[in-house]
């Protein structure tokens, strides 16, 4: 049984191990030198810490058996800044209860809310496009980091 939950402080290396590791298996093939290190650089457990604690941001982990097997970053209450499932999971829609579970909680806290964005990665584009979302731009190239605006909007 998967679990969503807010991320527990205790849990920031874990589920930072999560993010590296994913981030080298299925983004970082499609992005240049550049746009590794620069994303590198954008993350650390500090950061993490700094996302769950904010006033329009957190995180959520999906666990099962007590292992984080994905997380899921909000900022500004409406943009996915992260989301990451451990390779096996993939495919078994973690991914979507993440993103549910995100809308949820931004739903809470803002009940007018009528979309939720993300930068999708080349790798990810047809998973969101699975899910609702729809591309708002072409692609872009920002320090190395290839990514399509997209746009989920809510009911």
């Amino acid at each position: 049984m998967i679990v969503y939950h807010s991320m527990k402080e205790s849990e920031i290396n874990c589920v930072y191990d999560l993010i590296v590791r994913v981030f080298h298996d299925h983004v970082a093939p499609v992005y240049s030198d550049k746009g590794i290190d620069t994303f590198l650089s954008k993350i650390s457990p500090t950061a993490l810490l700094e996302v769950n604690k904010g006033e329009s941001s957190f995180v959520i982990v999906a666990r099962q058996n007590n292992y984080p097997i994905g997380m899921l970053a909000v900022i500004e209450e409406n943009h996915v800044a992260l989301i990451f499932v451990e390779s096996r999971y993939q495919g078994k829609g973690i991914g979507k209860g993440l993103i549910d579970e995100a809308i949820k909680i931004c739903q809470n806290r803002n009940p007018g809310l009528k979309s939720i964005t993300v930068s999708s990665s080349p790798n990810s584009k047809t998973f969101y496009e699975r899910i609702g979302f729809k591309a708002q731009s072409d692609e872009v190239n920002e320090d190395g980091m290839r990514y399509t605006p997209m746009k989920k909007f809510l009911n």
